[in-house]
């Protein structure tokens, strides 16, 4: 008994875990800074989740950073809006039994409160929610080929596999200078900001990638009045190191790590200095062209063959769609602010007509000055909804940066929120894994003449695996050109000599 020779070839890819969704409670007090006069009334707090490290090990995972916290208050002592900041910093850990290679990790708070305990000491208490994405790698061995052995026969199956090869990240960082607005010279504090990253292009140069991109920054600024400033940062980073597959697709996104705003000031006026650091997170997408053995027999021996089903995750690069959120806001005054805006986790439902449709709602922070010039803060919550063309695999929601428009005596808020919708699929590939060649067949007891109808649900390949002849053998005796012209009609098996 032989082992017939065969070649194998594997197919890498990598298939994605379910989400692990992990919450984590933080509490300080702690004395506001000399510098910082006494503290009259909390008018909004704001927190911003900073990642700086993630690791599974040992099926443990950790992930740790801080929360930035910043308190906008009023004080006796001096006019005007005030801000101070505190810092919250975690270090969660939980089992993670998935055997994930790559994880990232989205986060969002559940709760800040801050109260005061007297006019110089705080309390704060958040409690951050983590939801880790994660990813397997995983291969399976498929053959591609047999060696040579006498009236061999081969069926293959040519098919092409959009997967998911690779998932990486690289920490990067950028810095640039925001000048003064119209030669402004007087000095202007910030009080809060709020920061973006965008990814708008991906593109591939040998075992490069460039990515461009852009950092979205809402500012709130005091000098004599308040006012807000919006403006979008260009960056670019080029990513090296990596062997990088032809023809592959990218998918980045980008999440801050750290970033500092700090004033600056020049001859020309005073503006700020931004510094971010920035975690950009890569997919690899690849069309993976796949040609194997399905089934093989001889006709001239008998042949001991093993199959085995290999179930392939595919995955195509997400999908992404925007709908936005627009809230009116009467009597605000000549200045607006959003302070925060963040969405609860989407929810999978159905919209009119039954059709498959995603729902979130947003809630939302607004600063405005009332009729006597106090700062007032309006909350206020709006649904929306993304119909679906088919339900997907997983699902995120975030929303993204806002715009404001006077609208007669009050202003518009328009909130774009983004679905990114992540479909995968399953496709079973039978391959032959063994092949052993028993002997000769014995002829003797085959009829010279054989006469058959095929069964049904029989092809023709089976057909001529049983009686030990070719498939072109059978369609030729009979006349015929391909397997689609037999019809319910008796056919000639030809043997093989």
């Amino acid at each position: 008994m032989d082992e017939l020779d065969l070649k194998f070839r594997d197919i890498s890819s990598c298939e994605a875990a379910e989400d692990l969704v992990v919450t984590h409670e933080e509490s300080t007090e702690t004395a506001i800074p000399e510098y910082c006069p006494d503290l009259a009334r909390i008018v909004d707090t704001a927190g911003q989740i900073r990642i700086r490290d993630k690791s599974v090990n040992d099926g443990k995972l950790t992930v740790s950073g801080s929360i930035r916290v910043s308190v906008l208050y009023t004080s006796e002592e001096s006019a005007g809006l005030r801000t101070l900041s505190l810092t919250l910093p975690f270090s969660c850990k939980v089992d993670d039994k998935r055997g994930c290679q790559m994880i990232a990790v989205d986060s969002r708070l559940l709760l800040l409160e801050v109260k005061m305990l007297g006019s110089r000491k705080l309390y704060a208490r958040a409690l951050p929610e983590f939801r880790v994405r994660g990813w397997r790698k995983v291969s399976h061995r498929i053959c591609v080929g047999a060696g040579e052995c006498e009236g061999l026969q081969v069926r293959r199956r040519q098919i092409t596999l959009p997967l998911m090869t690779d998932v990486w990240e690289r920490e990067c960082s950028f810095a640039q200078e925001i000048p003064p607005e119209n030669g402004q010279s007087e000095s202007c504090d910030l009080l809060l900001d709020r920061t973006f990253l965008r990814i708008n292009s991906c593109q591939q140069f040998g075992n490069k990638l460039v990515v461009k991109g852009d950092a979205i920054l809402s500012l709130l600024c005091r000098s004599d009045t308040l006012e807000c400033r919006q403006m979008t940062l260009p960056f670019s980073q080029i990513i090296d190191g990596e062997e990088l597959p032809d023809g592959a697709e990218f998918c980045c996104t980008a999440q801050i790590m750290e970033h500092e705003i700090h004033p600056v000031r020049t001859e020309a006026g005073n503006g700020f200095g931004v510094t971010v650091r920035m975690m950009l997170f890569f997919q690899t997408y690849t069309q993976f062209p796949a040609d194997f053995v399905t089934d093989l027999y001889s006709t001239r021996c008998e042949m001991q063959t093993c199959q085995e089903e290999a179930v392939i995750t595919v995955a195509r690069q997400p999908e992404e769609l925007r709908r936005d959120v627009t809230q009116r806001l009467e009597g605000a005054g000549a200045f607006v602010y959003l302070t925060d805006a963040d969405c609860t986790q989407a929810e999978l439902g159905t919209a009119e007509g039954d059709r498959p449709a995603l729902h979130t709602t947003v809630h939302m922070k607004i600063l405005y000055l009332d009729e006597s010039g106090t700062p007032v803060i309006a909350e206020r919550s709006a649904e929306v909804s993304a119909e679906l063309g088919q339900i997907p695999t997983s699902y995120r929601v975030s929303v993204e940066p806002e715009t404001m428009q006077r609208m007669g005596s009050g202003y518009e808020v328009r909130i774009p929120v983004s679905f990114r919708l992540h479909q995968e699929s399953t496709e079973n590939m039978t391959a032959v894994t063994s092949a052993q060649l028993l002997g000769e067949i014995d002829r003797s007891a085959t009829p010279s003449l054989i006469l058959r109808r095929m069964g049904e649900g029989e092809t023709l390949w089976d057909l001529a695996k049983q009686c030990r002849t070719e498939e072109q053998a059978i369609l030729a005796a009979n006349g015929l050109e391909q397997e689609s012209d037999i019809s319910d009609q008796m056919l000639l098996i030809p043997k093989i000599r």
